[in-house]
């Protein structure tokens, strides 16, 4: 198992039969009651994923993150569905002791999916979808990993070398974004994802026939959509239909972000989720 060298005051709780990490800026200060932020990484993300916008934040609202099940620290079962995350999204909201009224969730591509989830059938007090979709677009490399034993892409795909620099570069950044940032990703998650069994980076397949064009009209609580307009994972043609289905939206489209705009533009994603919360009062 590899070690999380960027958050280090987390524990763990177990939930439907799964130890999951947790993070809770409340046992580091206290908070008067009101909204709690509660962040969800992306596949195959972490915590630490959140790390610049969390410091941004916690100094105002409690912040809660997790490595949700199959990632980070969290448990790896072979397994996984749509349910069982929403299962222990609700399960690590009463551990914690956070109300759903007072929760306002902040997802992260497949983050975003559990959000948008949880939102259509939960009184949540707000939503941020950050990169995400309303279905997982399947590609060869996918195909690959789905279907082929591990010894086939396992060092090609997944451990640091020149190729797979150029393809992340390539694939979650801007073409602006400054090479140290790049650099910072690729030292925060180089041993996770060398270090992770080869399960975990199927999990998605799980998901392909997902579809949630059908969900989102149900969400009823204020939500605000963000999304970089170089993202080549999860692009903004997703984000702006999430847009038009979700009848209490706002749209922002991020000039020089790509995917991993929480490393691109932690400090504007920190404003926009400010400013929206304000919105809510």
């Amino acid at each position: 198992m590899y070690r999380d060298h960027v958050f280090t005051n987390t524990f763990t709780v177990e939930v439907n039969g799964v130890r999951l990490r947790v993070y809770d800026s409340a046992r580091e200060r206290g908070y008067p009651p009101g909204t709690v932020l509660v962040f969800l990484h992306g596949s195959p993300g972490q915590i630490s994923n959140w790390k610049h916008v969390i410091r941004i934040l916690k100094d105002g609202y409690r912040v809660v993150a997790y490595d949700q099940r199959g990632y980070g620290l969290s448990d790896k079962p072979e397994k996984v569905a749509m349910k069982d995350y929403i299962d222990d999204l609700r399960d690590i909201l009463r551990e914690l002791g956070v109300d759903e009224g007072s929760a306002v969730l902040v997802g992260h591509s497949f983050g975003g999916m559990v959000a948008q989830e949880y939102a259509a059938s939960r009184r949540v007090r707000g939503l941020v979808l950050i990169g995400s979709t309303t279905r997982i677009s399947v590609d060869i490399i996918d195909r690959v990993v789905w279907h082929l034993p591990p010894i086939f892409w396992r060092r090609i795909l997944f451990t640091e070398n020149p190729l797979t620099r150029r393809v992340y570069r390539s694939l979650f950044f801007s073409r602006a974004t400054p090479e140290s940032i790049f650099t910072e990703f690729i030292r925060d998650n180089k041993e996770y994802l060398e270090k992770s069994p080869p399960h975990m980076f199927r999990y998605l397949k799980y998901f392909k026939d997902y579809d949630a064009s059908e969900i989102l009209p149900k969400i009823e609580c204020p939500t605000l959509i963000i999304v970089g307009k170089e993202d080549k994972v999860t692009p903004p043609s997703e984000s702006r239909l999430i847009h038009s289905l979700i009848k209490n939206s706002r749209l922002v489209e991020v000039e020089d972000a790509g995917h991993l705009i929480l490393y691109e533009k932690p400090r504007l994603i920190a404003e926009l989720i400010t400013s929206f919360i304000e919105s809510l009062k």
